[in-house]
Formats: C-alpha cells, structure tokens, sequence
C-alpha cells in the first residue's frame, strides 16, 4: 500500500514536471522552421521533376508489406497532392488552420512515404513523426493567424512535455546513429572510406580522401558526435560549444554527402535545446515592435488565456492519458530500433531491422546481378534486365536489398504469367561487394526465387556472407 502511494506521489509530481507551463517561443520558431523546410523540400520535387520521376513513370512500386493498399494516385493526382503538401507546409508555417493543415499534412506526407521502400530514408521518416507531434502540439496558440482571428486564445506558455518531445526525436536519432555506429565496418574505416569516395568521386574533395587517416576520422568523430551531442547540448555550460560543433558537423555533411535537406532539418531541431525562451533574445527589434503593438493589440480583445496555474490544471485534467499515451510512444521509439538483433547473420548483408532504425551511412553496396526466366517445360532461358522495369532511383537501391530483390522477382513472374502464359523458373546470379569486400554470392544461383513468399525474411534464404 506504501508503494503504492509512493508510486502515485511520483507519477503527479513527474506530471506536474513535464505539464509545467514553459515559454512557447522555442517551440513555436520549430514550427515555422519546420513548415518552411517542407514548404521548400515540396518545391523541389517540381523543380527536380520527381514527382514524374519517382510516382508517375515506374511500372510498380517496393511496397511495404503491411502497406500493400498505398498505391500512386492516378493522373494528375500525385501533382495535385504535393501542390497541396506545399500549401498545408505554408498553413502550418503560419498558424492558418493549423490543426487541420498538421493532420492533412502528416496523413498525405506519410502517404507518400509509404509508397515505395526504395525511397526510404531517415530524415523521411523524422519528418512523419515531427509530422504526427504537430497535430498533437497546439503549436498555433502564439505567433499565429489563427489566433489573430480569433479562432484560438492566445497564450506565451505551453506545457513543457512538448518541448521535451521535440527533443525526445532529436536525440533518439543522434544517439541511435552513434549506438549504430559500434559496427566493425564503420570503426575499422571500411564504410566511411567507400561512403567517402562514391560520394566525392568528381568533386574537390576527391584527393582528400586518398589519405588513409580522412574515414578513420570520419568514422571515429561521427560517432562520437552522435552519442555525446544529445547530452552536450542539454547541459548548459557546454550547450553553445555542442551547437558550433553541430553547425560545423551539419554543414560538413551537406556539402560531402548527397542526403537533401537532413542537415537543415537537423539544426532546426537542434536548436530547440536551448532554453525555451531564447528565440526571444534574438528576435529583431522591429518585430518586437511589431508584435508589442500590433499583434498584442489585435488580440488584446479575445485573449482569454488564462494564468500559469490554469494552464497546469487544465493540463493535468488528461495528464494520466497523456502520459500513458506518451509513455508508450517513447518506448516504442526506444526499443523499436534494436530489433535487427533479432536477426541472425549480416544486418548490413540482409537489410531486415535495417529501416526505422536510424542505421546512418553505414554500408556501401555494389552489385552485379543476372536475372534468368526459365520456361519450366521447354528449358528456353531468357534474360530479364532490371532497367527495363525500374527507374534509376529504384535500381541503386533495390540491387543492394534482398527483401526488395524478391519483390521484383515476384513483379517480374506476374509479368511473365500474364503475358507469355506459364509459370516461370527465376534464378539470378547476385554477387555483391560490401564495404569494399571482394565479391560475394548473395543468393543460391540454382535457387527459384519465384517459389520464396514476397516478404519471406532475408536472412532464411540470403547466403551466409562470412570471412574467408
């Protein structure tokens, strides 16, 4: 019973901790960052043409398993979709309708991320939960157009669980790419230096990676970058050092490696470990003027936010539910990265466990492969070449991935059944050098990948990769 009291004592004094109003001003400058980010990652989809690129052209798509009903829109649809993706990220930028333009957003960008596995990255992935932590913060409750009419009560403070969340995403991917990083192949220099060298190949930086000690540096500092940063920066004396270093870190990696809009994205949520008021103390004097007389004095007649004190009992009305829902998200987030444990063999080999793990830049693959498709009756043996079925982007990444290997296999025998009228043989001859490795068979060449279920896992029917 005493335990039991105690228990209950510590659970409302961590939620009255975590409740605990808090200035908006930090949270409220990720929004913005946050929605102009994606407002600009929407426009270089037009700009690239990836839209036709990636949707429109591809015969078929490296479905997720428990996600085969996610299909492209037909037409004009995924045109329409990301316009409107652009104008929800403008919404949200500017507190417009904020609740409906975070869910419409996170619905229809998590749509599109689920569309092929072969576009699949992290910083993709962070953009979806950043995405889903929007539509539960109530981030448009200051600095806001919705608010300026009326349609929100104005306040400065917020509880502090949202903050903490921010930086609850923030650090599980530094920390889980550094935990990530305790791999052979990245300590010893093998990944960095065939990362190093595919991605610089041409470019200036090319002579700099012929010195022997350039990966092992990379391989050492990026590691501990990434375990110890999370931390630096929420202790406050080293926090302005840790943040040069993140600039520095960030600003290395988008000019060396091509990973888009990652490292911006990264300083912006990098940012929100500082105090929670400090936009404040950097904000340009004209718009503190700005906002001290007209934006007060616009909602100086519906403000109706009340004190500290009625926010925090507001707040602890749903703290139970809050905090159960919350406590089960962090431990999904917590433990969900450690499932390739459950794996036997080669992670980086095989690739399951690999996705939704903040597994960074941590294998370079190259692959030579062969397809055949076998008349069972006849024996006539014809050669299937991938390009023919898939784009470029889907090719780099679907020769290095087993699982996404068998998907094509299984596209490529439905072809073959619809149209030429029998049921193939598919053998392939796959060898594939890891890390710089000599050449390795993948799978089995005699093996028919047409009889292996589409989602079998890997590693029952890849070949053991070992050492000589």
């Amino acid at each position: 019973m005493e335990y039991g009291f105690k228990m209950r004592r510590f659970i409302d004094q961590f939620s009255r901790r975590i409740l605990e109003p808090t200035d908006v001003a930090s949270v409220v400058l990720f929004r913005f960052g946050f929605g102009l980010l994606m407002f600009w990652e929407v426009t270089r989809y037009f700009y690239f043409g990836w839209v036709e690129e990636l949707f429109a052209k591809p015969q078929f798509h490296f479905q997720y398993e428990w996600f085969r009903w996610i299909v492209p829109f037909p037409g004009n649809g995924m045109y329409l979709l990301f316009a409107a993706l652009g104008i929800l990220a403008l919404m949200i930028t500017l507190g417009l309708f904020y609740r409906a333009a975070a869910i419409l957003f996170f619905l229809g960008y998590t749509y599109v991320f689920l569309l092929d596995q072969a576009f699949y990255n992290n910083h993709f992935y962070l953009i979806c939960l950043l995405s889903f932590m929007l539509v539960l913060a109530p981030l448009n409750k200051s600095w806001s157009l919705d608010v300026l009419r009326g349609a929100e009560t104005h306040t400065d403070r917020l509880p502090a669980i949202w903050l903490w969340l921010m930086r609850f995403h923030m650090g599980v991917v530094y920390f889980y790419g550094g935990i990530a990083k305790f791999d052979p192949d990245w300590l010893n220099g093998m990944a960095p230096r065939e990362l190093l060298g595919a991605a610089n190949r041409g470019t200036v930086f090319q002579p700099l990676m012929e010195y022997t000690w350039v990966p092992h540096f990379y391989a050492w500092s990026g590691m501990l970058f990434d375990l110890s940063i999370p931390f630096l920066m929420l202790w406050k004396p080293s926090r302005k050092w840790a943040f040069l270093a993140a600039v520095l870190f960030h600003t290395n990696n988008y000019f060396v490696f091509p990973i888009g809009i990652f490292p911006v994205l990264s300083l912006v949520l990098t940012m929100i470990f500082f105090d929670a008021d400090f936009p404040r103390k950097f904000t340009p004097q004209i718009i503190k003027q700005w906002f001290s007389h007209h934006y007060r004095k616009r909602i100086s007649a519906i403000d109706k936010s009340g004190s500290e004190q009625e926010i925090l009992d507001s707040s602890m009305r749903f703290a139970r539910p809050l905090l159960f829902f919350i406590g089960l998200y962090v431990a999904v987030h917590l433990v969900l990265p450690f499932r390739h444990l459950l794996y036997p063999g080669m992670t980086n080999l095989h690739e399951e466990g690999h996705y939704f793990a903040w597994r960074m830049m941590l294998r370079q693959k190259i692959t030579r492969m062969q397809f055949n498709v076998t008349h069972p009756v006849t024996g006539e043996r014809r050669y299937a070449n991938p390009g023919d079925y898939l784009n470029t982007s889907q090719y780099k990444v679907f020769a290095g991935n087993p699982g996404m290997i068998l998907l094509f296999v299984h596209h490529l025998d439905q072809l073959v059944q619809s149209n030429a009228r029998f049921d193939p043989i598919i053998t392939a001859r796959i060898e594939v050098s890891l890390n710089g490795r000599d050449f390795r068979e993948l799978v089995d060449p005699e093996l028919d990948l047409s009889n292996i279920p589409a989602y079998e896992p890997s590693y029952l029917w890849v070949k053991p990769f070992g050492e000589r």
